[in-house]
């Protein structure tokens, strides 16, 4: 990356690590809790606001790839540090989820078929379709690079909103068109397809990113504004969707628009932030990836602890304690510090066995 190392990209990847672990810690609160209730509203809510994580680290994938991409740019070079970076970790962590999930009877039959299929679709626990829709984007990088060079961002963003949205809605029926004959896709968030506008954006965005960043500093408090103005409607119609009174079919499409600016907001914000600060937190940065891969399976211990400790979704009638805020409350923090401590030191530690430090 040419130039100053972006504060504001390491602290917005630091927001969005952390979000991501607060959306799985959440998710029992929003399948728990009656659809009706305050509790519900609250949790479904706070669960809505997080849910641009993932479009925002495609979003910062993209911007990232452009401010690298100089002319000397070496597609083998590149394709051989994703995997190394990228697929390596996966196909431990992967493993690691397969052998619980073969052992606690998850797995109804584990097979080589049953490790394959769901390692390149992403398919064996929620999180890891991040990592297969990644792999899309990385082995398309080529067609990234020419248009790159050759299409204007305002054109790569216009085509790429429209293309993104009839995907998002309409891929099953597109696949349907293509292949003669009825395709059940149930997969569709596991295809690059539903984020593409999110990576060109972040293409657009790196590759005039002085210009990108003066206009985040002007429009800091209109896009936070219109940011705020987004997410009540955004979760009123998730609300009303899941309490049966409306279903918005445009819910979908306009949740885009609340993604988008809900990371122009955060970077914006993120660029206030003073360096020393981002700094100071560069290990998390560093193993987000890593945070990223492996703290579903803190929260799998931290659930099982507590149900070892009485502490089930349930509720604790006697001390008049609904269980599931308690389990929420314990496993969100704990979760999050685990997971990076672990993270942090596993990284520290492979890095001075396979890069030692010179000696004088």
């Amino acid at each position: 990356m040419p130039g100053n190392r972006k504060t504001e990209l390491s602290a917005a990847s630091l927001v969005l690590m952390t979000l991501v672990v607060f959306i799985h810690s959440a998710a029992e609160c929003v399948t728990g809790y009656d659809p009706a209730s305050l509790p519900f509203l609250l949790a479904a809510s706070a669960h809505r606001v997080a849910s641009f994580a993932v479009q925002g680290f495609l979003f910062l994938a993209g911007l990232k790839l452009t401010l690298r991409m100089a002319d000397d740019f070496s597609y083998t070079r590149y394709a051989r540090g994703r995997l190394i970076r990228i697929g390596l970790p996966y196909l431990i962590a992967f493993s690691a989820f397969f052998a619980v999930y073969a052992l606690t009877g998850r797995l109804s039959d584990p097979s080589p078929a049953s490790f394959l299929i769901p390692f390149f679709t992403g398919g064996l626990t929620g999180h890891f379709y991040f990592v297969a829709v990644m792999a899309q984007f990385c082995l398309l990088v080529p067609l990234w690079r020419a248009l790159q060079k050759k299409a204007h961002p305002a054109l790569l963003l216009f085509v790429s909103l429209m293309l993104t949205l009839v995907f998002m809605d309409h891929m099953p029926e597109l696949g349907r068109l293509a292949t003669g004959f009825r395709v059940e896709l149930t997969r569709n968030a596991a295809l690059f397809t539903t984020y593409l506008f999110y990576w060109t954006a972040g293409m657009a965005a790196g590759s005039r990113y002085p210009d990108f960043a003066a206009f985040l500093d002007k429009q800091k408090r209109p896009l936070t504004v219109l940011w705020l103005l987004a997410v009540v409607v955004d979760c009123a119609l998730l609300i009303a969707i899941r309490r049966g009174t409306y279903y918005a079919l445009w819910s979908d499409d306009f949740h885009l628009l609340t993604c988008t600016l809900a990371i122009l907001s955060l970077l914006a914000h993120a660029r206030t932030l003073p360096a020393s600060a981002v700094s100071a937190l560069a290990p998390a940065d560093r193993a987000s990836y890593l945070i990223y891969l492996w703290h579903p399976m803190t929260i799998l211990a931290l659930d099982s602890a507590m149900n070892r400790l009485g502490i089930h979704a349930l509720g604790i009638h006697a001390l008049g304690i609904r269980s599931l805020a308690l389990r929420f409350l314990l496993r969100f923090p704990l979760t999050l510090l685990l997971t990076a401590a672990l993270c942090i030191l596993w990284q520290a530690l492979t890095s001075r066995l396979f890069h030692p430090s010179p000696k004088n």
